[in-house]
């Protein structure tokens, strides 16, 4: 079956992600030079993509990846502190936590093809893919700690146990691809250059078991599944809104786009 490009999807022209299908198999490729930073843009293009891959009955499986040097470095962080100066956390929050979920609850599997950098609202990518396979040396993590914000422990308690989950989140250290199987939270690890062949050939084994039980059995087990992807993302926007009051936040935003150490004060919200 030729190769096809979806340009358009939803009426939006794709610029910074891009659908390619052949096969049975959609390949959604991240790319918004350099380092796939999830702008605005990007999140909006997610949004229409999965709703397109919805309603193509063509397509069995999908796999996300990246064309960059990186998978995806997270949230723009010079967006979201401008959110927070037009007190807009929770819509501009809510536009990323969309675009998790419908990947998580996209009517096909999804594998997650990741090499170099998966962080913050990229890791939430990986830990709601059905099948996850990274490059060796890759690195994840969900520093989102650092921004004062409270972000990604719900996804990253899909990949390593609880313990595991908090020492991340409370430090924002970053884990190895070869650490994170080792707690069963990536499908397999394999050397760089092996990464698309193994995602691809992943994508043809399930497609050989026929595009309707894939999708039942999708359907079926995200429904058994103990994730609540969608009341954990709102407990997570509800706590970045209360960090939002402090003078703390919006410091740790600042001191981040400076690369300086931040100087927390602790102190009580701001009235407004």
């Amino acid at each position: 079956m030729a190769q096809r490009t979806v340009e358009k999807a939803g009426g939006m022209v794709l610029e910074k992600i891009r659908l390619e299908v052949e096969d049975h198999i959609g390949v959604i490729t991240l790319h918004n030079p350099p380092r796939n930073v999830l702008d605005s843009q990007m999140q909006h293009e997610i949004l229409a993509v999965c709703a397109h891959i919805d309603q193509d009955d063509d397509i069995w499986v999908c796999i996300l990846r990246s064309d960059l040097p990186t998978f995806c470095v997270g949230f723009d962080v010079r967006l979201f502190r401008q959110s927070v100066l037009d007190r807009d956390v929770t819509n501009v929050q809510e536009v990323y936590y969309d675009g998790a979920l419908a990947l998580y609850e996209l009517r096909v599997p999804l594998i997650c093809a990741v090499h170099g950098h998966c962080l913050g609202g990229a890791l939430c990518y990986a830990a709601g893919s059905d099948i996850t396979i990274a490059a060796a040396g890759a690195q994840f993590g969900i520093p989102e700690v650092n921004l004062c914000v409270t972000g990604g422990s719900g996804h990253l308690a899909r990949m390593v146990p609880p313990q595991i989950m908090r020492n991340l989140a409370y430090t924002g250290k970053f884990i190895s691809a070869e650490e994170l199987f080792g707690y069963g939270g990536l499908t397999m690890v394999v050397p760089p250059e092996e990464l698309m062949p193994a995602a691809l050939a992943k994508a043809r084994e399930l497609c050989a078991r026929g595009p309707l039980i894939l999708r039942y059995f999708k359907a079926s087990m995200n429904l058994q599944e103990d994730f609540q992807m969608k009341r954990k993302n709102d407990l997570e926007i509800t706590y970045t809104r209360y960090m939002a009051r402090h003078e703390d936040f919006l410091e740790a935003l600042q001191a981040f786009l400076e690369k300086r150490r931040p100087d927390f004060s602790g102190a009580a919200p701001v009235k407004k």
